[in-house]
């Protein structure tokens, strides 16, 4: 055996694995399923190259038509791996062009073309003794899997410089990691045609890739996609260690009465309002590196760097939307929030921390319930006849 077949066989053993085990951990989620076909259409890609080493050079007629019907899969499942994988980054980074059909035909004309190539000799071709050899178009196949690869990057690189969310940021640079190690491996055998090391190079991005969103699922909370307590724990201790200059706020919300949406108006509609209230949220720090967590049940928590003027106008902000909201639903919606300062006299510790920004929630929670009934109060002593 070959070794090219031999390490192909190897990868494909590994990648298979990767989704087997990932389709059992996670199903129907819509990131994992673009980033399986990546994958699928990879492992077609090293399955069509093995079949072509055990039948390069041979004569028989049924062999060397075998042999040009492989080579022609390895292009096109090739091209289509980079074509999948930059649908994938575009999903990824919430850019709403991915949305629109007009363009996504627009991404897969390339792709086309170069099926219509692979009918001519342009791409390749064999000689009297069956032998693949590139042609004088090859270099299509090249650019275009460049050209995949390196605009996944460039759109993952973009949304990181311009991104404020922790959590979207540091996606955002594994994918833009998983676009440049491939990128580096077609470099490498460019200068030294010998090495063939794009294909470890790609291995690696795939293993990387998988891992992280592995990782998103274990801290991510699967309805409002906020981060979850397990990775707001973890953050907070991150952040209070390399504290400098800049003070550490950590703010509660609490969804007033939200008992009553679930009894009166079922627990889907009530599961929608956690969701709104999580893209109010993204909304209202969405200028910050604020970041965002579902802490549990109906309460949420942030962890912002900045002064407690600022912090107010953000307050505010969640507020307003909160009315605006309202006036568009069946039932009002309205937050309790208590926040404190990390390093104030009963906020030295994180477990203090925690503890007085919660107080201090639910203190504003009473105050809130209090003022509804001095209202109804008053409502009913002006009804008196």
């Amino acid at each position: 055996m070959k070794i090219g077949a031999d390490i192909n066989i190897f990868v494909i053993i590994l990648l298979a694995l990767i989704i087997l085990i990932g389709k059992t951990a996670v199903q129907g989620q819509k990131n994992f399923k673009l980033f399986y076909r990546v994958i699928v259409f990879f492992i077609l890609t090293l399955t069509a190259g093995s079949f072509y080493y055990f039948t390069e050079g041979a004569s028989l007629k049924g062999f060397v038509f075998f042999s040009h019907f492989m080579m022609i899969a390895f292009h096109v499942f090739g091209a289509i791996s980079a074509y999948s994988w930059f649908i994938f980054v575009l999903h990824e980074t919430e850019d709403n062009l991915h949305c629109n059909p007009s363009l996504k035909n627009f991404y897969i004309i390339p792709l086309i073309f170069q099926c219509t190539l692979l009918i001519s000799s342009g791409l390749f071709y064999y000689d009297e003794k069956n032998q693949y050899l590139q042609g004088y178009l090859c270099f299509f196949h090249y650019l275009l899997i460049f050209g995949y690869l390196f605009a996944g990057a460039s759109i993952s690189f973009i949304k990181y410089i311009k991104e404020n969310r922790y959590a979207q940021q540091k996606n955002c640079f594994f994918l833009c990691l998983f676009s440049l190690l491939p990128l580096l491996g077609m470099g490498i055998d460019v200068v030294f045609p010998n090495v063939n090391s794009i294909l470890p190079f790609l291995v690696i991005s795939i293993v990387m890739q998988d891992l992280n969103l592995m990782k998103k699922e274990i801290f991510q909370d699967p309805l409002t996609k906020l981060n979850n307590r397990r990775e707001f724990q973890r953050h907070l201790v991150k952040v209070t260690k390399t504290i400098r200059k800049e003070d550490v706020f950590l703010i509660f919300f609490d969804i007033n009465d939200f008992k009553s949406i679930n009894d009166t108006f079922g627990h889907v509609e009530g599961d929608r309002a956690l969701v709104m209230i999580a893209q109010i949220l993204n909304a209202a720090f969405s200028n910050t590196k604020a970041f965002i967590a579902r802490y549990g049940g109906d309460e949420f928590a942030v962890i912002l760097k900045k002064e407690e003027p600022e912090i107010l106008s953000y307050l505010k902000k969640v507020d307003a939307s909160l009315v605006t909201l309202s006036a568009s639903l069946p039932y009002n919606i309205s937050l309790s929030v208590g926040y404190s300062v990390y390093g104030e006299e009963n906020a030295n510790t994180i477990e203090s921390l925690i503890q007085s920004a919660d107080k201090k929630m639910y203190w504003n929670k009473e105050e809130q319930k209090k003022t509804i009934c001095e209202n109804e109060s008053m409502a009913s002593f002006h009804s008196i006849p």
